[in-house]
């Protein structure tokens, strides 16, 4: 295998077997899912040129040399065109933080693997190995149980370089495709400025539930990148109740004007949802969920449950109610199923069914869900009417201590998802 560590410091020979140099570094042009090399760097009367790839010959190995790789040109030192060094080179990617995408985690760039495709070279991945450290530093000899740890060059994302501008080499789409608390996790061992490039890369969806996963500095940092319309752009894609913790965040005066920026039927409900007490149902219920008339079929309930399915992150029961708004009854989808399509909603429903006010404190919120293993709590009014629910993830997370909380929210948050995912699917 050919590494960038091995190329460094090997001679430079011309057509004419002449040494007119040694290489200081590659300069390479990104694409896609690999980059190619484009250059070779040498030092020429002190002074660093770049030899285009089309003047090299081959990458030859001299076994009895003591320095066994070598650099051919195809032309006369003479004849060779030097470039300036305008391209990246691989010197700005060594101790370097990147993305690994796949593995949702930050990496330090140890050594390059490069691999030979006819007369190109290309970068196969980076190494991230204390192995690829000892090869840098010209102690590969000594043993280490653990080999090579290489990331494809096709899964990493570069993030900003101080001098060249380096963006992020990946489609912003496949970091979209992070989980948020993946995401928010990523960014806490990033710089200021590295922090603000990942999240202004996000689409207005996953930037606000990013947002909302983040520790409270890293929250502070984005909402510094934040205009009061981008804002209320990205907390129109949330819940109301995530939308509300948001704003919850931000000084009152704030709040106003994020709200008269939303469109005016779920600036409402946000505001709903902020005028009740902290520490409530009220304060943190969700007003996404299915509910249907008590007069529908389990036919028409499933035609319904279809069409509206993907506005509610979580479905784990379908709410049924009057025509004014009272809660009658629940039944779970599983129910809902296995039901013949021809049966009433009404004759299968679960009458007796627990829930809780708008001002229940989250003490008695949290001991009903435990006590009958519920994964989702209807919360009604004083008119019996009901107005959200609360998910067992909305709960556990409000009933974490700060401390913990403050230490690795996002963590709690991705277990308790998973956890409701794979509830949803049994």
């Amino acid at each position: 295998m050919l590494y960038y560590s091995k190329l460094i410091g090997k001679p430079v020979i011309d057509k004419t077997n002449r040494r007119i140099g040694y290489v200081k570094d590659l300069a390479f042009t990104d694409k896609d899912r690999y980059a190619i090399i484009s250059g070779v760097v040498i030092e020429v009367n002190g002074i660093k040129e770049m030899i285009p790839w089309k003047y090299i010959l081959e990458i030859g190995d001299k076994p009895k040399d003591p320095s066994p790789i070598e650099i051919y040109l195809n032309e006369e030192f003479k004849k060779v065109k030097f470039c300036d060094v305008c391209n990246k080179t691989l010197k700005e990617v060594i101790d370097k933080q990147l993305m690994d995408i796949n593995g949702a985690r930050v990496i330090r760039v140890n050594d390059i693997l490069l691999g030979r495709t006819g007369n190109k070279l290309i970068i196969v991945g980076v190494d991230i190995s204390t192995k690829g450290l000892l090869r840098r530093l010209g102690l590969g000899f000594i043993p280490l149980k653990k080999q090579e740890d290489i990331i494809l060059w096709k899964d990493v994302a570069q993030l900003s370089d101080d001098k060249k501008g380096i963006k992020l080499k990946v489609k912003r789409e496949r970091i979209n495709k992070l989980h948020p608390a993946e995401i928010a996790d990523m960014i806490r061992d990033l710089n200021l400025e590295e922090k603000q490039m990942i999240f202004n890369s996000l689409d207005r969806q996953k930037a606000a539930e990013t947002l909302l996963t983040s520790q409270p500095d890293d929250q502070r940092t984005f909402f510094k990148t934040l205009t009061f319309k981008k804002l209320a752009k990205m907390l129109e894609t949330l819940p109301n109740d995530d939308a509300a913790a948001i704003l919850n965040m931000m000084p009152s005066v704030n709040n106003v004007k994020v709200l008269r920026l939303m469109k005016p039927g779920i600036s409402a409900k946000v505001k709903k949802v902020l005028s009740y007490e902290k520490r409530t149902a009220g304060s943190l219920m969700s007003t996404r969920f299915l509910s249907i008339p008590e007069g529908f079929t389990i036919k028409k309930s499933m035609e319904y449950i279809r069409k509206e399915m993907p506005k509610p992150r979580h479905v784990f029961y379908l709410y049924v109610k009057s025509k004014d708004n009272r809660l009658k009854g629940v039944i779970s989808l599983r129910d809902l199923i296995l039901a013949k399509p021809g049966d009433e909603v009404s004759k299968l429903i679960k009458r007796d069914i627990m829930t809780v006010n708008v001002d229940s404190d989250l003490d008695e919120v949290f001991n009903i869900m435990s006590k009958y293993s519920l994964l989702a709590l209807p919360v009604i009014d004083k008119d019996k009417k009901i107005v959200g629910i609360i998910r067992v993830n909305n709960i556990i997370e409000a009933m974490i201590p700060e401390r913990i909380k403050t230490q690795r929210i996002s963590k709690y948050k991705r277990l308790v998802n998973n956890h409701n995912n794979n509830l949803d699917r049994k």
